[in-house]
């Protein structure tokens, strides 16, 4: 099973299906609800962005690996899993599982509860690979920003900004600041921002410019 978690993977990740092992936090989840069968070893979920949470893996079913083939389902959680959600760091090992993978094991691959998790404006945003540098880890709505100021004094520092919708053209943002700036920019954590892209020495860069009348 793939081991490997990174920023990168998070792209990879999300809104995929994928087989893991029951280690201890999915363990105790299960265990906690009085869910968890002795004879299952694994688990199918899904991973996706909660646009507050970062990416979560929904446990859909319980399984038992078997050699050289896909896996023996056991139980399909009610609906859908509700409620038995994990952090994605918590998913130490596991495998992606394709469309393919997904017919013979009777998964559909289309969640109806995902279009709450998932509108349409924040789908579009998620699609950005040209801002994933920017991302922070799992929590994928969440972008680095360059804050400053038309004041020269105050010196531009990074912020996190939780990004909520996106202009037309697609060269600015929305969203929400994270984090409360060490200087005095007139911005306060929980405020809105709109962010830019800009290029600047030849490197594009995400920026929020606060005008001082």
């Amino acid at each position: 099973m793939d081991t490997k978690h990174s920023r990168t993977g998070d792209r990879e990740i999300v809104n995929r299906w994928a087989v893991a092992e029951i280690n201890t936090p999915i363990s105790d989840l299960l265990s906690g609800k009085g869910l968890l069968l002795p004879d299952a070893d694994s688990c199918i979920g899904y991973f996706y962005v909660d646009h507050e949470e970062g990416i979560l893996f929904r446990i859909h079913s319980l399984c038992r690996r078997l050699p050289d083939t896909l896996p023996e389902i056991i139980r399909h959680f009610d609906n859908h899993g509700e409620g038995l959600t994990v952090i994605s760091e918590d998913v130490e090992a596991y495998k992606l599982l394709s469309g393919e993978e997904l017919l013979v094991l009777s998964i559909d691959e289309e969640q109806r509860w995902m279009l709450y998790y998932d509108p349409e404006m924040l789908h579009t945003l998620r699609k950005r690979v040209d801002i994933d540098r920017f991302r922070a880890p799992v929590y994928f709505d969440d972008v680095s920003v360059l804050l400053f100021t038309t004041d020269m004094v105050i010196q531009p520092e990074l912020v996190w900004v939780r990004l909520n919708s996106q202009s037309e053209d697609g060269m600015s943002f929305q969203g929400t600041l994270l984090n409360e700036p060490y200087s005095d920019y007139g911005v306060h954590e929980g405020g809105m921002l709109t962010v830019s892209l800009d290029e600047q020495e030849g490197e594009w860069v995400l920026v929020a410019e606060i005008e001082f009348e």
